[in-house]
C-alpha cells in the first residue's frame, strides 16, 4: 500500500502468509515475528524474520519449506519493485519442534520472553 514503511510492508506480509498457510497440511502448529519487523526498525533490505511451530513429518517438512521459498521469492520482487533495491532473501525461518517449544530452547524462548516476546500470527484456517 502506498506509504507504508519497511516495516509496515513487512508486517502485512507476514499477516499475508499466515492467513495462506494450512497448518493442517504442513504440520504447523504456530506461527511467530520476530525481529526489526516486530520491533519497527526494518529497513529496505531487512529480512522478515519468523519462528514456526513445526509438528508434522518429514515430507510436510520439505512441503512447507518449498511453499515458503516460493513466498520468498514473490516478496523479493515485491520488495525490489517497492524499493528499487534487490534482496536475495526476504525470509528468515526458524523451525522449532515440539521438544524445542517444551524445553524452551532455540527460538521458541521468545514466544513467551518478557522483554522483547514474539508475535503470535494467526493462522489459516484458525
Amino acid at each position: 500500500m502506498e506509504g507504508e514503511t519497511h516495516w509496515q510492508w513487512r508486517l502485512r506480509k507476514a499477516r499475508e502468509l499466515a492467513a495462506a498457510l494450512e497448518p493442517a497440511r504442513f504440520g504447523v502448529r504456530a506461527l511467530y515475528l520476530i525481529g526489526s519487523t516486530k520491533n519497527v526498525t526494518a529497513g529496505p533490505e531487512s529480512d522478515l524474520d519468523l519462528v514456526v511451530h513445526f509438528a508434522g513429518t518429514g515430507n510436510q517438512r520439505a512441503d512447507l519449506l518449498a511453499w515458503f521459498r516460493e513466498w520468498d521469492a514473490r516478496l523479493v520482487a515485491e520488495n525490489e519493485a517497492r524499493t528499487g533495491r534487490r534482496c536475495d532473501t526476504i525470509l528468515d525461518l526458524h523451525l522449532d519442534s515440539d521438544e524445542d517449544v517444551a524445553r524452551r530452547a532455540g527460538f521458541a524462548v521468545r514466544s513467551g520472553a518478557g522483554d522483547d516476546p514474539a508475535w503470535s500470527l494467526p493462522l489459516g484456517g484458525n
